[in-house]
This record gives C-alpha cells, structure tokens and sequence, in this order.
C-alpha cells in the first residue's frame, strides 16, 4: 500500500492504543538489534559503540535466576523508555505542527498517528549505513501523515518536519 493511500484510511480522531502497540513493537524490534550491530556501522560512532561490555563469567557469578531477572527489569525499562520517547516526540512533532499548520489542524491524536506509524522505517533502521536511507523513508512517511492527516499543504507539512530531519541527521553531517 502506498503510504498516501495508507494515512487517508486512517481515522485521524480515533485512539491510541493501535498506533502506541504498533509503534512500541518497531520499537522493540529494532533498538535491540540497533544496539547489537552499532559497533559494525562504519558510519556510527569511532569510540567502539554503544553496547556496554560484559564481564566475562559474569552470568555464572549472578546466577540463573538473578540473571534473568535483571534482563526482565532492563527489558521493562527499555519498554518504558521508548513508550515516553514515544509520546515526547509525538508531542515534539505536535508543537511544530501548530506553529506551521496555523490554526488548521486535526489535533494530538493525528500527529501521534502519524509519528507512530511512520515508526514502520525504524525495522530496517538498525541495518549498518542502510539504516540512514530507513530514516530518511521514516521522515517521508512522517512528511505524507502530516499532510494526510492535517491536510497540511505540503509545504507546511515539510516545514514540520524539517527541524526533526535536522536533528536525526545531525550525527551523519557531523560526519562530512
């Protein structure tokens, strides 16, 4: 389905629970595997990646038990993160579109709509250097919910965007 006619079937006033379960399950699926392969991207960060380092035998020093038990918190914590991060950027997103759709738009509900589906990109975005063409499909899909679903003129809609743009791509132009 092209992602026009996609946002058009969405009901922009309807409630949270899809979106939030939909974007939570992209989430989940690619910030574990972002972290595992971060250190391979020959474009992400020279100081060895983000993934903490292990002591070795650290597992049989804690315990079954005690081991699995600190990845089921951590697991909720990240669960918990994302679920703000979420709603923040949504909001985020939220506040430039009242600055740019002066007055005419479909409210909170719309732009969260659109913030999480466009969260669909993020399933690729942990793929080493093609993870940067995945967030850049991620703003376009945001760019065509926006418009879609506020019926924002495209112009307004990508001024919308364009500071979120901006910020996700700042540590790929650092690097040129």
């Amino acid at each position: 389905m092209r992602p026009r006619d996609y946002f058009r079937s969405v009901d922009a006033r309807g409630g949270f629970a899809p979106p939030l379960v939909f974007a939570l399950v992209c989430s989940a699926i690619s910030a574990p595997l972002g972290a595992l392969l971060a250190p391979y991207d020959p474009l992400g960060p020279r100081d060895g990646g983000t993934v903490p380092g292990v002591p070795s035998g650290w597992l049989a020093e804690t315990g079954v038990v005690a081991g699995a038990l600190l990845g089921l918190f951590v697991a909720l914590v990240v669960l918990l993160l994302l679920l703000l991060a979420i709603y923040v950027g949504a909001g985020v997103c939220h506040l430039l579109v009242l600055v740019f759709a002066r007055g005419r738009h479909a409210g909170f509900n719309a732009t969260f709509k659109a913030y999480a589906y466009s969260s669909a990109a993020s399933l690729l975005s942990w793929v080493p250097v093609a993870g940067y063409a995945a967030a850049l499909y991620g703003l376009y899909l945001l760019f065509v919910g926006l418009r879609e679903l506020h019926g924002m003129p495209p112009a307004r809609a990508a001024l919308a965007v364009a500071p979120l743009a901006v910020l996700q791509l700042y540590p790929l132009i650092t690097l040129f």
